[in-house]
């Protein structure tokens, strides 16, 4: 990443790590479907098929969240959301191998992020 300001393929690996958590800690069993094998491989070829339903059930994630009494960590990760969405605010379809490495870029250093944050 040249510029200052991340590419829409690392936002989108961001976005992955944020959504993967969200719904973490909304489910019982803290398992993501996002965390199954070869899920991030495919959300980094087409972040639109793998990522759009994930954020049309964030407000969900987020209140199963809060009904497990893990409100405040939730709470802060669905505040993220916005700053995490790509700037032409639409999810590519697809993305090269370059923008796919960017995207894993991004997916790694939200999840440092993530771990660093204060719970």
């Amino acid at each position: 990443m040249s510029d200052a300001q991340p590419t829409d393929a690392y936002r989108c690996g961001q976005l992955y790590a944020a959504l993967a958590a969200l719904e973490r800690l909304s489910a019982p069993n803290a398992k993501a479907t996002l965390d199954r094998p070869g899920a991030r491989a495919t959300a980094s070829k087409n972040p639109r098929g793998a990522l759009k339903d994930h954020l049309d059930r964030v407000v969900t994630y987020l209140m199963r969240a809060q009904n497990q009494r893990r409100g405040e960590a939730s709470v802060a990760i669905f505040r993220s959301i916005p700053d995490l969405l790509p700037r032409t605010r639409e999810l590519p379809g697809s993305l090269t191998s370059a923008q796919q490495e960017e995207f894993c870029d991004g997916w790694h250093a939200q999840v440092q992020a993530l771990d660093t944050a204060p719970r």
